[in-house]
């Protein structure tokens, strides 16, 4: 059940013990944490921790699910706003409006740099880290069937998978270098290196391609 259809006191108290869980994970490692520290430092009982999640994983897989709903509807409101595809062609949008959902996503996990971390790093273990990069692919695929997306060279499982790994990898390095390029520096970038290939990236002349093939 998404946050937003629960009691607000509910919301509080599952956003404390996040809170709480992410704060200590990044202090100590997942490993490390237990259940009374996170109610500890949430300033709740252990009590009212078993009435919302059965153990921490539980809580770090609510976390990541939470922040990838509130993602997902924050991207429809921004679509929703702006025709994109017309506004973007006649030239009348701001240039980060133009990076769309890239755009959108590095803003995202700015703003929640913590929890990013934590997903990123594979805190938690496969199962967490799984739970993310299947969010991203599920999304990938969604957009490329509303888009009608045709004439694919590979599968579109193959592509959702090769977009959110290499994704994934360029917000981490992001996040752990402290934020060293800009949000428009690193979606250009990102664009640069997914969407037209290592080959035009390195600017490598057709006649030196089968050196390093």
């Amino acid at each position: 059940m998404k946050e937003k259809n629960l009691d607000r006191r509910v919301v509080r108290t599952r956003r404390a013990l996040q809170d709480a869980l992410i704060q200590l994970i990044l202090e100590q490692g997942y490993d490390n944490v237990t259940i009374e520290e996170i109610t500890e430092k949430a300033n709740l009982g252990r009590t009212t921790f078993y009435l919302h999640f059965s153990d921490k994983e539980d809580l770090l897989l609510h976390a990541i699910d939470t922040i990838c709903d509130d993602f997902i509807e924050e991207h429809k409101t921004f679509l929703n706003k702006i025709d994109q595809k017309e506004k973007i062609n006649q030239g009348k949008l701001p240039a980060n409006f133009q990076h769309g959902i890239l755009y959108h996503i590095f803003t995202h996990a700015r703003e929640h740099a913590n929890l990013y971390k934590v997903m990123l790093r594979g805190e938690g273990g496969a199962k967490v880290s799984r739970r993310f990069a299947l969010i991203i692919q599920d999304e990938t695929l969604r957009r490329l069937q509303s888009e009608q997306v045709q004439h694919l060279k590979v599968p579109d499982e193959i592509f959702s998978v090769f977009f959110s790994g290499n994704l994934m990898t360029f917000i981490t390095w992001w996040l752990e270098n402290d934020q060293p390029y800009s949000i428009e520096e690193m979606v250009k970038y990102f664009q640069q290196i997914f969407l037209f290939g290592a080959l035009d990236t390195l600017q490598i002349s057709p006649s030196s391609r089968e050196i390093i093939s």
